[in-house]
């Protein structure tokens, strides 16, 4: 990405490239094992992988085994076979109770990018919600989900913690959002992207993503949120604030490699 540079920081820590590239592979590999476990078939073209043979993957074949995999099943074909991983996230949801009137912790990560403009970035993150070869490639925890005009019906463990999530997100306006949330609006950032996301059942909430962008001479910023239920394990809070980080980072890459393919 020579023409797009860029910062995450987290918690006053700035996540380099080969910090978030080692943590993609860290990720595939993680996710191939639980796939696995779970009853996918784990191939690299014709030949099924053992779990061995996983932990030989490179960095590059992870990336291409993992995300051919999660092309090859759909989101009601998980609902199956993660049947009991999601209940047993449910009642880990249920149990801590989220609620906009409630404490909340949130997890933070703050971004800044040049060489390319808000609007640019904007087309590839739409695309990471709605395309969902995009989303694979966006984050290695990234399973097939159903997306609709009003909601995302998604799939992934958050913060790199625990079982898998089935949740739907609903796009919302910052007046929907609690009074934390609303009390983090920064003025100077004209893009804000709010969210609500509920268990299937369609009552049980869990969390509230919340993102705030504006535009530079050179690029954009980046205010990066999601925001959960008090008595969430901190793993889940500091984990997701990394995923904001990977999945943003993909993102600009993902500009950088269709810049590429115009200029060939």
């Amino acid at each position: 990405m020579n023409d797009i540079t860029f910062t995450f920081v987290i918690d006053g820590t700035e996540w380099k490239a080969p910090h978030l590239e080692r943590m993609a592979y860290e990720r595939n590999l993680h996710m191939l094992h639980g796939m696995k476990r779970h009853g996918l078939e784990i191939k690299d073209g014709e030949r099924m992988l053992s779990d061995d043979e996983i932990d030989y993957l490179t960095a590059e074949k992870a990336w291409e085994v993992s995300v051919e995999t999660r092309r090859q099943y759909t989101g009601r074909q998980l609902m199956e076979l993660y049947g009991d991983s999601f209940a047993r996230s449910d009642a880990m949801w249920k149990e801590l109770a989220f609620g906009q009137d409630k404490p909340m912790k949130v997890s933070y990560c703050t971004m800044k990018a040049e060489g390319i403009s808000m609007e640019e970035f904007m087309k590839i993150f739409r695309l990471m919600q709605t395309d969902e070869n995009v989303t694979f490639m966006a984050h290695p925890e990234h399973l097939a989900g159903i997306v609709t005009e009003k909601e995302i019906i998604g799939i992934e463990p958050f913060g790199t913690y625990g079982t898998p999530t089935l949740c739907r997100v609903s796009v919302c306006g910052i007046e929907e959002l609690g009074a934390q949330i609303r009390a983090d609006r920064d003025p100077s950032y004209p893009i804000a992207m709010g969210g609500r996301a509920y268990l299937t059942d369609g009552v049980t909430e869990i969390n509230s993503p919340f993102h705030q962008l504006k535009p530079t001479k050179d690029g954009f910023e980046g205010k990066l949120a999601v925001y959960w239920p008090a008595g969430v394990v901190d793993e889940i809070v500091e984990g997701h604030s990394l995923h904001l980080a990977m999945e943003f980072y993909e993102g600009l890459k993902f500009v950088a490699k269709q810049r590429q393919a115009q200029e060939k």
